[in-house]
C-alpha cells in the first residue's frame, strides 16, 4: 500500500513494486506425525462400520498344585472389546470462471487456480498434525480424531501416604500435592482407563501405583499420569527441577510393561514448558548426541534427550501439558487409498465456478494408554 502521505503526482504516475511471491506464514512442522509416517504406521485402505480389536486384559488364574492335588477347569474370557468409530475432516475452495481468466498471465501476483489443490492438501494435513492431541469424546469434537487426551483424563491423585498389600488405590479426588501421580479416569474406545475398574489389586510391596507391581487386569488400560507440580519430585516446581525428575518418572514407569514396542519414544512440551526445561539443564546439559535415527533423521533439530529418550516440543501441545509417547503402539487408519484425497476441478454450470476439496476419513488408534504417560499440574 502506497504512503498516504505520498504527493499525488506520484501516486499518478508511479505504480507500487507488487513482489511476484508468496510468503507461507501458516505452515509448522509436527514431529508426532512425522515419526508416525516414518515408522509406517499410517494403514491405508481400511474397511467395515468402524474399527474394533480385542483387548487381553487378564491371564488365567494360577493355584498352587502338589503333583496329586485334584484339578478344576472353568472356562476363562480374558478378553475386553475395544472399539472406534471412523472420523474424517475436509476442507474446499473455489474460483469463479471469472476470476480465474482475470488471474492469469502477468497481472496474476499468485496464481491462485493453478496450486488451490496443493493448498488444499497441505491445509488439511497441518490440521491433521494436530489431532494427535485431540480428544475424541470430548463435547463439540464429534467430528475428532481420538488423540492422546481421549484417554489421558485424571480425577484427583492417587494417595501416596497410604501403605500395606491391602491397600489398593486410593483416590484423593481434590488431588495433594505431596502425590507424584493421579489417578487415570476416563476411558478410550469404550474401555474405562480407571485404576481397578475391571478388578486386580496391588500384588507386592506398599508404594503406590505403578511403584508396586499389581494384577494386569488393575492397570491393563490405565495411562500413568505425572503429577509435575507434586513436592515428591524434589522440587519447589518444573522450572526449578522437577522438569527433569517428574519426566524421568514418567519414561521409567512406563517400562513396567518392558518390551521393544511398548518402549517410549519421545517426550513432547508444550512450548513454555519446554523452555523452562532447557534453562534449568543450562549448567548440565551436554552437546553430546548420540542417536542417530529419531526426529533428527527427520531433519528436526529442537531435541535433547534424557535418559535416552528425546525431549521437544510442537507447537500443538496443549498448554501446560507435555506427553510421553511410544510410536510403536500408535497407528493412523484410513479408509481411503491414501491419506489425503484431493477432488476437482468440478464445473458447477448455474455458479460458473470451479470447485476443489480434500478430505481423509480415518482415525487414530492406540494399542493401549498404558504404553503412554502425561505431565499434568494437577496439584
Amino acid at each position: 500500500m502506497a504512503s498516504p502521505t505520498d504527493w499525488s503526482r506520484l501516486i499518478g504516475v508511479t505504480i507500487v513494486n507488487h513482489l511476484r511471491e508468496e510468503e507461507l506464514a501458516t505452515f509448522r512442522k509436527f514431529k508426532v506425525f512425522a515419526a508416525l509416517e516414518a515408522s509406517g504406521n499410517v494403514v491405508m485402505n481400511q474397511s467395515g462400520r468402524g474399527m474394533d480389536w480385542n483387548v487381553r486384559y487378564r491371564n488365567t488364574p494360577v493355584s498352587g498344585n502338589s503333583g496329586d492335588t485334584p484339578r478344576t477347569f472353568a472356562r476363562q474370557n480374558l478378553w475386553k472389546l475395544a472399539n472406534l468409530p471412523w472420523r474424517g475432516f475436509v476442507t474446499t475452495d473455489s474460483i469463479y470462471r471469472r476470476e480465474m481468466l482475470e488471474n492469469r498471465g502477468q497481472q496474476a501476483l499468485v496464481n491462485v487456480a493453478s496450486n488451490m489443490a496443493s493448498r488444499l492438501q497441505e491445509s488439511l494435513e497441518q490440521h491433521l498434525a494436530t489431532q494427535i492431541y485431540a480428544n475424541g469424546d470430548a463435547a463439540g469434537y464429534e467430528n475428532s480424531f481420538h488423540g492422546l487426551e481421549t484417554f489421558m483424563g485424571y480425577a484427583g491423585t492417587i494417595n501416596s501416604g497410604t501403605a500395606g498389600v491391602a491397600d489398593q488405590f486410593t483416590q484423593r479426588a481434590a488431588g495433594n500435592a505431596a502425590d507424584p501421580y493421579g489417578f487415570p479416569s476416563g476411558q478410550y474406545a469404550g474401555l474405562k482407563t480407571n485404576l481397578g475398574y475391571y478388578g486386580g489389586g496391588r500384588t507386592g510391596g506398599v508404594d503406590s501405583w505403578p511403584r508396586s507391581p499389581v494384577d494386569p487386569e488393575a492397570d491393563f488400560y490405565s495411562p500413568v499420569i505425572i503429577n509435575y507440580s507434586s513436592t515428591s519430585y524434589g522440587f519447589a516446581s518444573w522450572k526449578l527441577g522437577n522438569c527433569i525428575s517428574a519426566t524421568r518418572e514418567g519414561i521409567f514407569q512406563c517400562k513396567r510393561n518392558d518390551t521393544r514396542e511398548s518402549a517410549i519414544d519421545m517426550v513432547i512440551l508444550d512450548r513454555n514448558l519446554y523452555i523452562q526445561y532447557l534453562n534449568a539443564l543450562n549448567t548440565t546439559e551436554r552437546a553430546i548426541v548420540t542417536k542417530t535415527t529419531g526426529l533428527r533423521s527427520y531433519g528436526f533439530t529442537d531435541v535433547f534427550e534424557q535418559d535416552g529418550v528425546e525431549i521437544t516440543t510442537e507447537y500443538a501441545v496443549p498448554q501446560g501439558k507435555g506427553f510421553g509417547i511410544s510410536v510403536g503402539n500408535m497407528e493412523l487408519r484410513c479408509l481411503e487409498n491414501q491419506l489425503m484425497v484431493a477432488e476437482g476441478p468440478f464445473f458447477s454450470e448455474e455458479l460458473q465456478s470451479y470447485r476443489y476439496s480434500c478430505s481423509v476419513l480415518g482415525n487414530l488408534r492406540f494399542r493401549s494408554p498404558r504404553n503412554f504417560f502425561a505431565l499434568a499440574p494437577i496439584a
